[in-house]
């Protein structure tokens, strides 16, 4: 799978570490969308990465195999059960691409940083 987000958001509050890439734009009605979170409060720092694509039918908690990040893009690699649970097999790949400020891919990286911690 691959697109181009045009919207991103990297954020972290006192509970969470999230990052999100979407492409409202090419299908309004089903968006193509990649997110990440984990956990960071106090007593819950050991939880697993959560993903989703597209939406919770596609999400798991942990079952990537790789996360690259570059200047303006991010492909992840997904474990093969994960596919086969997901069943939809142009997933095992995905690649965002993105531009992005330097200020806000700092922000990316940080929370990417925060999500894949350990």
């Amino acid at each position: 799978m691959q697109f181009n987000a045009t919207y991103i958001d990297a954020y972290t509050t006192t509970v969470t570490a999230n990052v999100m890439f979407a492409d409202p734009e090419t299908d309004p009605d089903q968006p193509s969308v990649l997110s990440f979170s984990r956990a960071i409060e106090k007593g819950f720092e050991d939880s697993a990465y959560y993903f989703e694509i597209n939406d919770q039918s596609y999400s798991s908690y942990e079952g990537l195999k790789s996360v690259r990040a570059s200047r303006n893009k991010i492909e992840l690699s997904l474990e093969e059960q994960i596919v086969k649970k997901f069943e939809v097999e142009e997933f095992a790949e995905v690649s965002v691409g993105f531009d992005v400020d330097d200020s806000k891919f700092q922000s990316i990286l940080e929370n990417l940083r925060r999500v894949f911690k350990g």
